[in-house]
Order: structure tokens, then sequence, then C-alpha cells
């Protein structure tokens, strides 16, 4: 979980240059840019962001990217996370199925939730009977390691 405030957000932005590109991809910056309040938006983006390094337990890392963490919203307008580069790397060696994200922002906050959805290891087979396959992100039905989104929400 994370708790950021939209102005801190705001004024790191505007007080960075190139901040804006570093911390947040094209399809982010899009999305945000379009909406009336776009300092809410990227404050939680930010917070989501935040909340999905914790989940981890790994904190930064020198290869990860912040970058490497991008909302993207589904054909409903749900938020979603997808993941890249060594974020995504470090997650799967966790044995993600998906995250689950929850964000809102409202009286000068942005607040956001994430929770690493692991899948379970498959039961010891029977002696002298085959295991069953193992399901991972790229088989399982319905999966969303990596929710692709729908650019007609998104950029």
């Amino acid at each position: 979980m994370d708790l950021t405030e939209v102005g801190r957000v705001e004024e790191l932005m505007a007080s960075q240059p190139g901040l804006r590109e570093q911390v947040f991809t094209p399809r982010e910056l899009a999305y945000c840019d379009r909406r009336k309040r776009a300092g809410e938006h990227l404050a939680g983006r930010w917070a989501v962001k935040e909340a999905v390094i914790k989940c981890l337990g790994t904190g930064m890392t020198p290869r990860m990217e912040w970058r490497d963490i991008e909302v993207v919203n589904d054909r409903s307008g749900r938020p979603r996370v997808r993941l890249h580069g060594e974020v995504e790397s470090v997650a799967q060696a966790l044995g993600m199925h998906h995250i689950d994200i929850s964000l809102s922002h409202s009286g000068g906050f942005a607040v956001a939730h994430a929770v690493l959805v692991c899948l379970p290891d498959p039961p010891d087979p029977a002696p002298g009977s085959q295991p069953p396959p193992r399901t991972t992100p790229d088989t399982a039905p319905h999966s969303t390691h990596t929710a692709e989104g729908d650019d007609r929400h998104e950029a």
C-alpha cells in the first residue's frame, strides 16, 4: 500500500526536467495528460509503482526502473499493472500469477494497494503417476500477469 501527496508529485515533476519520462511510460503520460486533473492521475500511478515494489519485498534494486511498472486500463477502464524488465523477472521468480491493484485519489492524496497473487505449488504426485502439467502465467486461462490493456482507453 502507498499513500502519495498529489502536490508533492506535481512539484517534483515541475522542478526536475525529465523526471516524468524517467518515472512514467509514454502510455501513462498520454493517459494522465488527457485528464482534467493530470496531477491526481500521475500521483495515483506513482502510488501504484511504490505499492508494487513494496509487495515484491525487494525495494528498488539497481537494475529496476520505475517504467518497469506500468499502469494500464483494461477494456472496462479498470487499472491493471503491466510489468517489464527486472521487475517482471523478480515477480516471476516469486511465482507471480498476476498483481491485483486498487487506486484512488481524493483530498490532495492518492492511495494504491497492490497484492502479488502467486500460483500454489502443485501437490506431490502419487508414486508411479505422472505429475500434472504446471499452469504458468502464459498457459493459465484468463491470466493477466502483464495486463495488455486496450488502447482505446489509454492512448
